[in-house]
């Protein structure tokens, strides 16, 4: 299975077209703006499908079926940072040790304010008609997350995602990819594909999907594809 099918990892490299220079980052930087995107976006859908009173269980339910979608990447992206993607930084630049550590550590911070914020949705849908005080405090978690997001993202890209794209050898970069491939069933990640590549160009769409087997491109195409936007039409606004 290529690395490219696996959403929130980069893909693997290919030949660059003219002017484009060190390791391509398409599917990390699909990522970041993924992540930038979809944690106000639930604080928005929150509160327009509580304006008009407390949100239905029902429109919870599909609120939180978006949202697990998108800590599925979330969670693979972390994962993947921790046990791949830096060390191979860490070779090509031992400096930024300390750096990494401060990484793995917000990680797991994280990993605490996402816990939250899926028991605030579960409340949320378990209590109908019972909206406050859970959704203020939902909407404000979600607002503390995406601040820690939006720092923690800016940390990566300054000091780590430089050398990942212009110091990390192509021979490196490669044996990473085929680490993070290896061992993974493609149906444990291709269907939370459409979110990710939803807002994406279609250059970054065709890059990130080029590697898929001729089968299980089909099946995104003809299934989870159409599931996704299913769904998003069936969400409280954004």
């Amino acid at each position: 299975m290529s690395a490219s099918t696996l959403p929130g990892t980069p893909p693997a490299p290919r030949t660059p077209t003219a002017g484009n220079k060190g390791n391509n980052l398409t599917g990390f930087t699909l990522t970041h703006d993924l992540i930038r995107r979809a944690v106000p976006e639930l604080g928005r859908r929150l509160a327009n499908a509580a304006s008009g009173g407390a949100p239905g269980p029902a429109a919870v339910t599909r609120l939180t079926t978006w949202w697990e979608m998108f800590t599925t990447i979330l969670d693979g992206h972390h994962t993947s940072e921790d046990s791949h993607v830096w060390p191979v930084v860490l070779a090509a630049d031992p400096a930024l040790e300390t750096v990494s550590r401060a990484l793995e550590e917000q990680h797991a911070s994280l990993d605490g304010h996402l816990a939250g914020i899926h028991e605030g949705l579960r409340l949320l849908r378990d209590n109908p008609g019972s909206h406050e005080p859970g959704l203020s405090h939902l909407l404000v978690r979600i607002a503390e997350f995406d601040a820690l997001m939006y720092d923690h993202l800016q940390l990566e890209e300054r000091t780590m995602v430089p050398v990942l794209r212009d110091q990390v050898t192509g021979e490196a970069y490669a044996a990473m990819l085929a680490s993070l491939a290896s061992g993974h069933d493609p149906a444990d990640f291709v269907p939370t594909m459409p979110l990710l590549l939803e807002q994406a160009p279609q250059q970054a769409r065709e890059f990130m999907l080029g590697g898929m087997p001729a089968e299980l491109r089909t099946r995104y195409e003809q299934e989870w594809e159409p599931a996704y936007f299913e769904l998003l039409a069936t969400l409280p606004a954004a």
